[in-house]
């Protein structure tokens, strides 16, 4: 049993990797910094980091996704929770080989709603807690993302938003005073200078910081964020099978085998859905990049320290149309709503995958 716990666990976080490490690279691919193999590399780097640091700050994403779901009086049982994980993680599959990007938060819910209500009736999910804690968050982030996105990148070209480097001008040697045929030369200070990179680069540099380096800062945080948000979800749903099977393993050994499998499945499989939010959605540069990641990583990694599941999909997705509407005709709308749909239909289908698995769990006597 707890080897079946063990190959849910690693499943589900496997194709969270594929389906979701695209959200916190696609922009650096999209807006020319760089090639999908070294963002992919860069994303499921933080992706890890991120999901260990789940394990220490992001208790309250534990808390909602353990029992805080169930409904009063009901105790999960075995099948149910690989029901759960089966049911999320066949769906988010199924999208990822169709290059849908979807949520896997989103999957959870249905699958959890779904085993539920075939399990214990209509009492068996707090419908409050899937109300407030879940659903309100995941619908009205991807509009808060795209307005916030729009709004700075407005801001920024309403004052003339052409800096996109800051530099430290070397100081340069120049002739003082002279005095019969000795002169005497003196160093000017090291200046700071904030620019254009064309500005930058006509001058004796010293250091530079540029926006495209910059936007590597926040496409890391972006994808820490979403470590941070996703891994403590599906360690949850691990526990609660683990502790149905009397095992004791730790919660940290759970967070080590979830980490593993995140960056196993974004190295593994993260290219296509990459792709589709780099190449499909709009193009942008690189300032319209970093700006999208940024109010990714700030609004994911928020909800992870609220307890607030929000989806990285959707906040991301959400961002990237955000900066596309500052240009006219820039956003793919067909693409758009094809994603759309499949945010939509994930929580039913997640929740038939689920409740087909849970029968078939009780078939063989799981």
């Amino acid at each position: 049993m707890i080897v079946l716990v063990v190959i849910a666990g690693a499943l589900i976080a496997f194709v969270n990797g594929q389906n979701d490490v695209g959200k916190g690279i696609a922009t650096l691919v999209g807006s020319g910094v760089t090639n999908y193999r070294r963002a992919i590399v860069w994303g499921a780097i933080w992706t890890g980091i991120g999901a260990l640091a789940g394990s220490l700050i992001a208790g309250a994403m534990l808390a909602t996704f353990g029992q805080g779901l169930l409904g009063a009086g009901v105790t999960p049982t075995f099948a149910t929770a690989l029901a759960v994980v089966f049911g999320a993680a066949a769906w988010v599959l199924i999208a990822t080989r169709t290059g849908l990007p979807v949520s896997t938060t989103h999957a959870i819910i249905g699958a959890l709603t779904g085993v539920a209500l075939v399990a214990f009736g209509v009492t068996g999910v707090r419908w409050d807690a899937i109300e407030h804690k879940l659903l309100v968050p995941l619908l009205v982030s991807p509009f808060i993302a795209l307005g916030a996105t729009a709004a700075l990148l407005r801001i920024a070209r309403w004052h003339g938003g052409v800096a996109d480097c800051a530099c430290v001008v070397a100081p340069t040697p120049q002739l003082v005073s002279l005095r019969g045929s000795i002169g005497r030369l003196a160093l000017s200070p090291p200046t700071v200078m904030v620019a254009s990179s064309a500005a930058c680069a006509a001058q004796p540099v010293a250091a530079r910081v540029t926006m495209d380096h910059l936007h590597w800062v926040t496409s890391g945080a972006a994808s820490f964020a979403r470590g941070l948000n996703d891994a403590p979800k599906v360690v949850a749903l691990i526990l609660t099978g683990a502790a149905l099977t009397g095992s004791a393993i730790a919660p940290a050994s759970w967070f080590a085998i979830v980490t593993v499998a995140m960056v196993a499945g974004s190295l593994w499989g993260g290219l296509r859905v990459t792709r589709v939010l780099a190449e499909k959605v709009t193009r942008m540069d690189h300032r319209e990049g970093f700006v999208a990641n940024l109010v990714t990583a700030l609004l994911v990694g928020l909800g992870a320290w609220q307890g607030l599941p929000l989806s990285t999909t959707h906040v991301s997705t959400g961002a990237i149309i955000g900066a596309g509407t500052t240009r006219a005709r820039a956003i793919d709308w067909r693409t758009v709503r094809g994603m759309a749909l499949a945010w939509v239909v994930t929580i039913p289908l997640a929740a038939g995958l689920a409740m087909t698995a849970y029968g078939l769990l009780i078939t063989v006597g799981v």
